[in-house]
């Protein structure tokens, strides 16, 4: 499968630009609310599958907005109404990446506080019993083998 050849922005006219920046900006802004939304219903794997199409995407324009932004003359005959709209389109972006970066590192949160829920009881379960019992005796556990698995439940919301 072969990609057909992206064109510069420099060889695009004010118009054409503007046009496919509108088109780029309003794609990479729905998967980024797709991918919060799966991120949200811990939904994985849909996540996962989204990347390739997201990182194309974000190329596309990461790459055009560093050309309009070295060379504002790029986009400075196009119509005043288009790039006012493709304004207000890199505003609603920028407010579904924070939305995005919220859920990103709730995630986060959840899986490293289930990383150390599990290496705590794990600790417990194999720790030494200290101190003494009844009768100046060791203390013995109270729980059966200390190397049977241990049970643990677990609810995490984003």
């Amino acid at each position: 499968m072969t990609a057909a050849r992206r064109t510069a922005a420099e060889a695009l006219t004010p118009v054409d630009l503007v046009e496919r920046m509108l088109e780029l900006t309003a794609g990479l802004t729905a998967i980024v609310r797709r991918e919060t939304g799966f991120l949200r219903d811990r939904a994985r794997s849909e996540v996962a599958a989204l990347q390739p199409e997201k990182i194309r995407i974000a190329n596309d324009y990461a790459m055009d907005a560093d050309a309009i932004r070295r060379r504002k003359d790029l986009i400075d005959r196009a119509p005043a109404e288009r790039v006012s709209k493709l304004k207000s389109a890199m505003i609603e972006l920028d407010r579904a990446l924070a939305e995005n970066g919220e859920a990103l590192s709730a995630a986060r949160s959840v899986s490293e506080g289930l990383i150390r829920m599990v290496a705590n009881a794990m600790n417990e379960r194999a720790a030494p019993t200290l101190g003494y019992g009844r009768d100046a005796a060791p203390a013995t556990r109270r729980a059966g083998n200390p190397a049977a698995p241990a049970s643990l439940t677990l609810d995490a919301r984003i």
